[in-house]
């Protein structure tokens, strides 16, 4: 899927496996460096298989071959999946970048036939909360932990589906 300029996005391959792990670990040691301890890397070290399993997927934006951006959809549970992994390198921010790897992730739980969509964040990373509420996620719970807090988005997929179809 083709978007403006050069970027495409599409599932994760082998060949960007490495490309993936640097720009998430770069992202967060260079950006959010307390989140960067708060976020195990288990599901780095294996990405394919991570994301893998039936209702799962993770989506990489290319530009001219070189990972841009990601998204990754995990099963939470037969109605709800959890958005992770969203980053997007600096320079490619401002672009819409982010929130057309959200929307490929939401057209994929649809097709997956999900009702909901979690998204966890902090509070510092700003960016990432202010593209899921113009989507339409709703912040569902709060968590203090000291100078940052733990934020829990919801998105209610039959919603989202019943307003692409009234546009469409």
């Amino acid at each position: 899927m083709t978007q403006n300029n050069s970027i495409k996005i599409q599932k994760c391959e082998k060949q960007h496996v490495e490309s993936v792990r640097s720009l998430i670990e770069g992202v967060l040691s260079k950006e959010f460096p307390a989140e960067h301890q708060a976020y195990p890397p288990n599901d780095l070290m294996d990405i394919l298989d991570s994301y893998g399993k039936l209702g799962e997927a993770f989506f990489v934006a290319l530009d001219h071959g070189t990972v841009v951006g990601t998204v990754g959809i995990k099963k939470d549970d037969d109605r709800t999946a959890l958005l992770r992994r969203l980053f997007v390198l600096p320079e490619y921010r401002g672009k819409k970048l982010g929130e057309k790897l959200v929307e490929r992730a939401i057209d994929f739980c649809h097709e997956v036939g999900y009702d909901e969509l979690i998204f966890k964040t902090t509070s510092t990373m700003k960016n990432a909360n202010r593209l899921c509420e113009h989507v339409g996620f709703l912040m569902r719970a709060r968590l203090d932990l000291g100078p940052i807090q733990l934020m829990k988005y919801m998105l209610n997929l039959k919603k989202t589906a019943g307003e692409l179809s009234r546009k469409g």
